[in-house]
């Protein structure tokens, strides 16, 4: 009988020993796949990390480039205007005063017919250049000395003053007509980026 009950203690042994070892296999399997799973997952957040920092950097780039572009086009359409308004008012002044004037109407008519008999056109000669672009810009500075209301720039309203200050002119304006003026020109680009 102690043979069968050595046996039963021998097979029981064993089979306690082959459990242990099956669990003990089992718990390094469960452990080298834990470990798996960590760095593939580490692995996928850094590359999802990575890639939002370039998207991160490449919209910032570009969000300094528009701004670069928009701060361009603002400035230069305000530069347009500023001449419009001076050339405007230059000329309608100027020719609301020649037009009064008799014997200047009576001479230009006369040389344009003139001409145009002669050439079939009419030219404005050197010497009259010269002296039609000292007028323009006596006539602009005269306008900008005295100060020009900008009320608008692209159809965009504005309050904006160029003024004579310190032998050369500045443009006058609120941080909040800037900001309003300045944003006008973003707004399109940034609501077709950001929807």
């Amino acid at each position: 009988m102690n043979s069968i009950k050595d046996l039963t203690d021998q097979l029981f042994q064993e089979g306690v020993e082959k459990g242990r070892k099956e669990a003990q296999q089992l718990i390094d399997e469960a452990g080298t796949k834990k470990s798996e799973l960590i760095a593939a997952a580490q692995k996928e957040a850094a590359q999802i990390v990575d890639a939002a920092k370039k998207q991160a950097q490449e919209l910032e780039k570009n969000t300094k480039a528009e701004l670069q572009l928009f701060a361009n086009q603002s400035l230069e359409a305000l530069k347009s205007e500023i001449v419009n308004l001076l050339s405007d008012k230059v000329v309608r002044d100027a020719v609301k005063k020649s037009i009064e004037d008799k014997a200047f109407m009576q001479e230009l008519m006369l040389r344009f017919v003139k001409h145009w008999a002669e050439n079939g056109e009419l030219e404005i000669q050197t010497e009259d250049a010269k002296a039609l672009t000292a007028f323009f810009k006596s006539k602009a500075a005269d306008l900008m000395d005295k100060g020009l209301n900008i009320k608008q720039v692209n159809n965009l309203n504005t309050n904006f003053v160029l003024a004579a200050k310190d032998g050369s002119y500045k443009i006058q304006f609120g941080e909040e007509e800037f900001t309003n003026y300045f944003k006008e020109f973003l707004r399109p680009q940034l609501v077709e980026m950001l929807f």
